[in-house]
């Protein structure tokens, strides 16, 4: 009886020690078997399998840089989702046959940094901070990480495109996911690409009338929104009476100086970190050799939600000047026009009639 019992106890014990050794092996395979994950792919091979990005990984197959996106790096590849290129009118790959391969190459190179730029390595609450690119040139990283109260934030812009997917680990960098393609100019000034567009033609006849149009070609940084011809139309100016007009009788500071902001780079999306960092939610300042005042700011606006801005003009910075004209612009694909000297915005609307800035 007692050798059976010692027996019965004996094969208890080894069974639970069985179990347990299961029970380790199961943990052990778990814990050796790797996983699927996205993240340990190259940059070009992570852009070919993400269904959102086939018309960013045509650009960069088209322009020869898949094998260096595969290779050691490290790179921060700032990629730009089919929708955004979708805004631009692009839509298949075939589309990129019909650009010129070496415009494309440093437009795709702008997208991709020579070094791993985590969202925690930018300043925060940065405001056009600079980082070099494949192509050369700058682009401007804006960053709104904390508000005047307090509390947190999470928005980033790479020259006014926002990241709508941060840091995604790459096996030689990371990932950037932009909701627009960037649109630098290269070597091009702001006085170059308005010559270029005939839609700001009264524009530029404006600022030549008023000794306004060679500044824009010196390395003097400016933001400019710019009215298309309807827009000036719609405040009574058109090539005709411009032509008319003796500008001696006019302040042109006021009457087109109010579309250029001097000394400032700011893409409209930077008027959306202003409505987070500042408290005033906005950037105001005095036209030049003038006492108006202006106010730029910016946000997503509602019901789009899509990025755009305002501008708000007053004869002055007091409690009682009543603002004279308000304007706001939400066309993406029209603004954040990148240039060497500067930022050009699309603005659908004139700010100033010739009324109003007749000399008294």
């Amino acid at each position: 009886m007692e050798k059976r019992k010692y027996r019965n106890k004996t094969l208890m014990i080894l069974a639970i020690g069985i179990q347990i050794l299961l029970l380790a092996s199961c943990k052990h395979d778990d814990l050796t078997i790797a996983a699927p994950n996205e993240n340990i792919r190259p940059a070009a091979d992570f852009v070919k399998n993400n269904y959102e990005m086939r018309l960013f990984y045509a650009a960069i197959k088209k322009v020869g840089y898949i094998d260096q996106l595969n290779g050691a790096g490290p790179f921060t590849v700032l990629a730009p989702i089919d929708a955004a290129f979708n805004r631009m009118g692009i839509y298949n790959p075939s589309d990129f046959d019909k650009m010129n391969v070496d415009s494309l190459r440093k437009v795709i190179g702008y997208h991709i940094l020579p070094r791993k730029l985590r969202v925690s390595d930018i300043p925060n609450n940065g405001i056009d901070v600079r980082y070099a690119t494949l192509s050369d040139a700058e682009l401007y990283v804006s960053r709104a990480s904390t508000n005047p109260n307090g509390g947190a934030e999470n928005e980033l812009y790479f020259s006014g495109s926002e990241v709508t997917r941060q840091d995604v680990v790459l096996a030689n960098g990371n990932l950037q996911v932009l909701d627009n393609v960037m649109k630098p100019n290269f070597n091009k000034t702001v006085q170059a690409w308005l010559a270029e567009h005939p839609d700001y033609s009264v524009f530029v006849s404006g600022l030549k009338k008023f000794n306004l149009w060679d500044q824009l070609a010196t390395t003097q940084q400016f933001t400019v929104f710019a009215p298309n011809n309807e827009a000036l139309k719609n405040v009574g100016i058109t090539a005709a009476s411009l032509n008319e007009m003796d500008a001696s009788k006019y302040l042109g500071d006021l009457l087109f100086g109010v579309y250029i902001l001097y000394d400032r780079h700011f893409f409209v999306s930077d008027g959306q970190v202003f409505s987070i960092i500042n408290s005033n939610g906005a950037f105001n300042y005095f036209l030049k050799n003038s006492n108006y005042y202006m106010t730029f700011g910016g946000g997503k606006q509602y019901p789009s939600f899509k990025l755009g801005y305002g501008l708000v003009l007053r004869p002055g910075n007091g409690p009682s000047d009543s603002p004279i004209k308000a304007v706001t612009s939400e066309i993406v694909a029209k603004n954040d026009n990148l240039c060497s000297n500067g930022l050009v915005h699309h603005l659908t609307d004139g700010m100033v009639t010739p009324d109003q800035a007749i000399k008294k």
